[in-house]
């Protein structure tokens, strides 16, 4: 798939549950995970890709739950769902409570996975 192609293929496959997209290489070496919105804005018309796979927020909770492992967990509290997050980072230890958002996940997804891809 190319630029223009990957941007089709998005557009008509797209709903509204649609928050990430999980693509890889056409060499097949390595998975990459992104917003959606942010992925199209970064594809240009000459990139080449093996594919994609549109991924809701139950999914990418899936794949951070699999990267993160007991670093993370939802609770619900009066003001809706959360994430609990412990970070290991170079300053120690911290604990982090956010919004279950898409942005929210995705910032997770990028400091755990050093914003390197997944190796397939």
């Amino acid at each position: 798939m190319r630029g223009r192609e990957i941007v089709s293929d998005l557009d008509a496959r797209r709903t509204d549950n649609h928050h990430f997209v999980k693509w890889w290489r056409k060499e097949e070496d390595f998975l990459d995970y992104d917003l959606i919105d942010r992925f199209i804005d970064n594809t240009t018309g000459g990139e080449e890709i093996g594919g994609l796979d549109l991924l809701t927020m139950d999914d990418m909770w899936h794949e951070i739950e699999r990267v993160c492992g007991t670093q993370v967990r939802r609770v619900l509290d009066a003001s809706g769902n959360k994430v609990e997050w412990v970070h290991k980072g170079k300053s120690g230890i911290t604990n982090h409570v956010c919004a279950y958002t898409p942005e929210s996940l995705m910032e997770i997804f990028d400091t755990e996975t050093r914003g390197n891809p997944v190796d397939s």
